[in-house]
């Protein structure tokens, strides 16, 4: 396909009736937007990316200011375009806690309703509420105060031992399920109190969870996946079943970071920071003669070592991946002590949910693009409409 039908074909893909997205990454650095179509063959179009975006304007548009505005309880029109929001983990945290329910003796042989049920949901949430919000506010560095529960969704249900999708209709002693308590900053959620309010589509996820739980859906735990951030060392985070079958994430700081990868390279070769980058990326492309590269190598083992020696001491196993707009520093699948490094699987990914990658967009190109491709794979399939759910999502103002 030469120039003129490559600009031909996305114009019409572009022009083409499709749903609409936009996709958030709210960092610590600032934000960054995504907007997303997929067209009628499932085929998804990369509209537009907005680096650093400015988050109150991108919001504030007049047609979303006009989306929001309501009478009387009832909005205008709905938002054309879905919004889908995945928060840096200093910005936002998810807490999964299994949860024993008992009935009362008496209901023992009456099936299980929804009031009976959100209930008892309410009622082990208010014991719970307080010991959630502190641990929360503790891993995003702010005052309990300051911690809003943005999220909550009860999964896993098994009624006395016996795995159910929904426990309503059912009869028994005790209802058992893994309950997902998701918590923001406040300064965050005042950005976003609109959409957590609004009738429109709105999804909202921490970034690693996302990541992770996009990921399973094509590589059986445990996962790893690190997070480089900058010169404040790496995130690591381990997704993973537990006793009970139940998949948990854990985290954990690394000392390692991309940047010891840079220094080696600037120290070796005496170049600025771009220029190491720039190196790396030659190197790792395969456009490097291969006597430089061989020496590429040299300088570069030690900070490679210094990764494995963090991961070795972390225990990780299983496949692990970078969460990085960086190519990975090992040809892959690099294997070590249980642990495989390997590139993101984005196209068997995309082939596994059905979907079609842009063709105007590379490979690595959409690797780079993951941290914002997840959450919207994982709001596109992952459409919760449970009764119950839905009622946890109405009443999230109980305990905030």
């Amino acid at each position: 396909m030469n120039a003129i039908s490559r600009v031909a074909e996305r114009t019409k893909r572009l022009l083409a009736p499709r749903e609409k997205f936009l996709v958030l990454e709210i960092t610590p650095d600032g934000t960054n937007a995504l907007f997303l179509g997929v067209d009628e063959d499932r085929g998804l179009v990369f509209e537009k990316t907005i680096p650093k975006a400015d988050l109150a304007r991108l919001l504030r548009s007049p047609l979303q200011r006009i989306s929001q505005k309501s009478w009387e309880g009832e909005y205008f029109f709905k938002s054309h375009r879905k919004i889908i929001v995945s928060a840096d983990p200093s910005l936002a945290t998810t807490m999964p806690i299994p949860l024993e329910l008992s009935r009362e003796r008496a209901r023992w042989k009456e099936e299980i309703t929804l009031d009976e049920l959100e209930n008892l949901i309410a009622q082990a949430m208010a014991k719970i509420f307080t010991q959630c919000r502190s641990e929360a506010a503790k891993r995003l560095g702010i005052d309990d105060i300051h911690a809003i529960m943005v999220g909550a969704k009860a999964e896993q249900f098994r009624v006395d031992g016996h795995a159910v999708m929904n426990p309503i209709g059912f009869t028994g002693k005790k209802a058992t399920f893994l309950l997902e308590l998701t918590f923001t900053s406040r300064d965050l959620f005042e950005n976003l109190k609109q959409y957590f309010n609004s009738p429109d589509e709105f999804f909202f996820v921490e970034s690693p969870q996302a990541f992770l739980l996009a990921l399973s859906r094509v590589r059986r735990l445990p996962l790893g996946v690190l997070a480089p951030n900058g010169d404040r060392g790496t995130s690591l985070f381990i997704f993973q079943n537990v006793d009970g079958g139940h998949p948990v994430l854990y985290r954990e700081a690394v000392g390692w970071s991309f940047d010891q990868i840079f220094r080696s390279i600037e120290d070796a070769f005496g170049v600025t920071r771009r220029t190491a980058k720039d190196l790396y990326h030659a190197y790792r492309n395969g456009e490097l003669s291969e006597t430089a590269a061989r020496h590429f190598r040299k300088t570069l083992q030690p900070a490679l070592d210094a990764l494995l020696a963090d991961v070795e001491k972390a225990k990780v196993a299983g496949p692990v991946y970078f969460d990085t707009p960086y190519p990975i520093p090992f040809d892959a699948p690099h294997r070590h002590k249980g642990a495989t490094f390997d590139v993101l699987p984005v196209g068997e990914l995309l082939a596994e949910l059905g979907l079609k990658a842009d063709p105007g967009i590379s490979d690595d190109a959409m690797r780079a693009s993951f941290r914002r491709l997840a959450p919207f794979l994982e709001s596109y399939f992952a459409k919760d409409t449970s009764e119950i759910n839905q009622k946890l999502r109405r009443r999230l103002h109980w305990l905030s």
